[in-house]
């Protein structure tokens, strides 16, 4: 009996051993890895994953979705602006395909339209010529661009651009009119030049009508990498581009490139409260189709580190196809945006 309970003492632990020691480095190494992790999916979060500049479009059409009316915001002159949006969209136009006689007729409609207002050119001409795909037997491309000097920044420059070219024809001869792209944002654009031509902006103005968008905005990209003069060497701080400014479905405009510059939110929080438009943030990040941060004219920009904003709708059912005519659109409506456009230049504080 006494060796049996001599050997139950022999299996109790010293009085002396603890049974968490052997834990002791590993709890040591922890309590010093793990703010240097913390820190470190902190600055992950921070500074490599895309940021939210703003709430979800659901969220956004939410709180617009009774937004009140008020009287509307008219300072552009409507009467051309329908005008040249009729001409643009209109048969003898045949689509603005370039190497074709509609777009001849389209390039010469911005011109005489420039002329009229008195825009300054670059180089002593206000066509900018350039060579792209080959389009109709033809790698002829034109922008046509104007600017209009500052009064108070005059060595600064923002660029306000449209394209003007769309897809012609199909094999059938059918007409892609393309009134909601882009002649909705060129007659616009017309629009803009004529004002600022006599109330200047507080910064220098170029109006860029762009041709050669639809084969891969190629008029856009040789502005960008060709934007010197003889006589000037613009600062360009700035590219609002309009592309598709009618048709938004239950009056929404969509105002993309937040997200890649969020300083400029406080445009669209300044302006939702004066326009009928719903004035909705999104489509400019996460890649993909619905990503346009590589859609349109503003590419270029983007690709240069300006700061850019892309006013538009979302693609409607006639979206490249012969039906997007001038007859679906909204009078009322466009004309409501092109003044937004107006407004968020007088908003903008670079």
């Amino acid at each position: 009996m006494a060796k049996a309970i001599e050997n139950t003492k022999s299996t109790f632990p010293s009085p002396r051993f603890k049974p968490w020691a052997r834990f002791k480095p590993w709890v040591r190494k922890t309590i010093i890895i793990l703010p240097v992790i913390t820190v470190a999916i902190l600055l992950i979060v921070k500074y490599l994953l895309p940021q939210q500049s703003y709430p979800s479009v659901s969220k956004q059409r939410k709180t617009l979705k009774n937004k009140p009316s008020i009287t509307p915001f008219r300072v552009l002159d409507s009467v051309q602006i329908v005008d040249d949006l009729k001409f643009l969209s209109g048969d003898s136009c045949a689509g603005r395909q370039p190497g074709t006689k509609g777009h001849r007729l389209a390039v010469n409609r911005i011109l005489m339209r420039m002329r009229q207002s008195a825009l300054d050119s670059f180089n002593s001409s206000l066509i900018q010529n350039f060579e792209g795909k080959i389009i109709n037997m033809s790698l002829k491309g034109q922008n046509i661009v104007g600017w209009v000097r500052g009064t108070a920044h005059p060595d600064k420059f923002i660029v306000i651009s449209a394209h003007y070219d769309h897809i012609g024809k199909d094999e059938n001869g059918n007409i892609f009119y393309g009134a909601s792209d882009n002649a909705s944002g060129s007659a616009c654009l017309l629009a803009l030049a004529k004002h600022f031509k006599q109330y200047p902006h507080a910064y220098s103005l170029i109006f860029a009508a762009f041709d050669r968008e639809e084969s891969g905005m190629e008029g856009a990209t040789y502005f960008v990498e060709n934007n010197s003069s003889d006589t000037l060497q613009p600062k360009i701080i700035f590219n609002l581009n309009l592309d598709m400014i009618a048709r938004g479905a239950d009056r929404e405009l969509f105002v993309s490139g937040i997200s890649h510059n969020p300083s400029l939110k406080y445009i669209v929080d300044e302006l939702q409260q004066k326009t009928n438009s719903k004035i909705l943030m999104g489509h400019d990040r996460g890649g993909g189709y619905h990503d346009w941060t590589d859609k349109s004219d503003h590419y270029p920009f983007y690709e240069k580190h300006i700061p850019f904003l892309y006013l538009g709708t979302e693609d409607h059912p006639d979206y490249h196809k012969t039906t997007d005519s001038f007859d679906k659109i909204d009078l009322n409506d466009y004309i409501e945006n092109c003044n937004l456009a107006f407004q968020m230049l007088l908003a903008i504080k670079l």
